[in-house]
């Protein structure tokens, strides 16, 4: 057959259930899979079909293709879990109160707000720990102005138990943080964008920066207590714009001076508070700082799923050529046209995985569609 004339087939098909309490492996090929269609070269497709479940021309061209196969293997498919870093302000400040009251020497111990903010983070990383990919890091990581590229809990599910240990281990007796630093904000930001970029995984990945105060320690070195705030800006800007949006949580900031810094990183972060007194999130107690890690769970699960790896290696299936369905899977799915307003695009060049956009995302989150297929077409030369 001469180049010209490309048969495409339907191939393969990954199922992927999108419930909300966990996915199920794809269903086996069966009569009315891609597999039935790439043999049996009639031009219909059962099963998989385009609004209605019968689509003409997938599974082969009449009088073309008939017994030519490219290996239908359905594979299993999950959808992408987020990873999101924690970058918590770990500054001497953290010690005040919900007031910003400074108390006695050692601090406000139990009542402080660093104190306040551990039991949120255990909460919510425990009851969301095998859906979340989680990490933490604390800022600094050494001496006053100190941050390094890494993190004290690398990100990765059923991180619970590690994260609690780490924030633990930076508490003392009576609960404030030991080694109280300044606000090395974009310091601890640039090191977070570091060390998210070198996890190997295709995963969406989001930073919750939660502090407490003003940020100081400017680059050129110097007075360690002078204001960063246009470079703290700037590195959650650069942040988002390499893929890596921040969450901004203001820590009993309320009507400091902190408050219009906060706002503006809020908004380079690409995820403000809508319809609040302020853009960033504010919190001063337990309660409130874990019902906003709820939310920015919530918002940070997006309809990401992974492309698996093509069932064929000769170049008749790839990445490049794959159509996506979504319903339940009852073989009466809708095709998920390929569109960047209420459909499907690539994630990234990579073409590993595949985000759903505006109505389609819409319906994986309301549980209306349970199953997303991806079919690689196959090409026969």
């Amino acid at each position: 057959m001469s180049p010209a004339k490309i048969v495409q087939l339907g191939a393969a098909c990954i199922a992927l259930l999108v419930g909300a309490c966990g996915f199920s492996p794809s269903r086996p090929a069966n009569s009315g899979t891609a597999a039935s269609g790439a043999s049996s070269g009639t031009g219909n497709q059962t099963g998989i079909g385009n609004f209605g479940g019968t689509t003409s021309g997938q599974g082969g061209l009449t009088g073309q293709g008939g017994g030519q196969q490219c290996g239908a293997v359905p594979k299993s498919s999950s959808k992408l879990p987020p990873d999101i870093l924690i970058v918590l302000d770990a500054s001497g400040s953290m010690n005040q109160d919900s007031t910003n009251t400074a108390c006695p020497n050692p601090g406000c111990g139990a009542n402080s707000k660093w104190a306040q903010m551990g039991p949120a983070i255990n909460t919510v990383v425990s009851q969301t720990e095998t859906t979340v990919n989680w990490g933490l890091k604390m800022f600094a990581d050494s001496g006053s102005c100190g941050v390094n590229n890494n993190a004290a809990v690398p990100i990765a599910t059923n991180n619970a138990a590690a994260i609690m240990a780490a924030i633990a281990g930076r508490t003392d007796a009576m609960g404030n943080v030991m080694n109280g630093s300044s606000t090395p904000t974009r310091a601890a930001e640039a090191g977070a964008v570091t060390y998210l970029n070198g996890v190997q995984d295709m995963n969406p990945k989001f930073i919750v920066m939660a502090t407490d105060g003003q940020p100081n320690c400017p680059m050129s070195g110097g007075n360690q207590q002078a204001d960063d705030s246009p470079a703290a800006i700037a590195a959650v800007m650069s942040a988002a714009t390499a893929g890596i949006p921040t969450f901004v949580v203001g820590i009993a900031t309320g009507g400091s001076n902190a408050e219009t810094t906060l706002n503006s990183m809020a908004v380079a972060g690409g995820y403000p508070q809508m319809g609040a007194a302020t853009q960033y999130y504010g919190v001063s107690n337990t309660a409130e700082f874990a019902a906003v890690l709820q939310t920015l769970v919530s918002v940070a699960s997006t309809c990401n799923f992974s492309i698996p790896t093509p069932p064929t290696t000769d170049g008749t299936t790839s990445r490049e050529d794959i159509t996506v369905t979504g319903g339940t899977g009852a073989g009466s799915d809708a095709t998920i046209p390929q569109d960047a307003n209420n459909g499907w695009t690539y994630s990234d060049t990579t073409h590993t995985s595949i985000t759903l956009h505006g109505s389609s995302c819409d319906q994986v989150m309301a549980g209306t569609v349970t199953t997303v297929t991806i079919i690689f077409n196959c090409h026969i030369i």
